[in-house]
């Protein structure tokens, strides 16, 4: 399915890691996976998708980038917002706080296609 990576791709993972009460590191961070193995990166700090394998960097025209890129500013921003959202009604208006946001995408053996997310607040 994931055919633009290896014909054997079975699964694709977005984590998005919104992090308070830290200087000197993003509150945002998102990391892309294929099967495990990091694909490409993106921060609050950068706002921009970097790919994480040569492949990509070489195969992959500007123009995708720069979509993948609006789609991940969009994702980290929801994040951010998530995570002083959870932290007022929780009143946990100080400290370090975090709040990660997984997207997973699985294609079976039989072609299926299992989509599922999952949310974490300070665990």
């Amino acid at each position: 399915c994931f055919s633009w990576v290896s014909p054997e791709i079975s699964s694709m993972t977005a984590i998005y890691t919104a992090i308070s009460g830290v200087t000197d590191f993003p509150e945002v961070t998102k990391v892309a996976m294929v099967n495990g193995v990091q694909i490409n990166y993106h921060d609050s700090n950068i706002r921009q998708c970097v790919p994480r394998q040569q492949f990509m960097a070489e195969s992959i025209d500007a123009e995708f980038w720069k979509r993948l890129t609006s789609f991940a500013n969009s994702y980290s921003d929801m994040a951010k917002e998530n995570l002083k959202s959870i932290m007022k009604n929780t009143n946990q208006t100080s400290g370090i706080h975090t709040f990660q946001w997984m997207k997973m995408i699985e294609i079976t053996e039989d072609g299926s296609v299992k989509r599922s997310m999952r949310f974490g607040f300070d665990g």
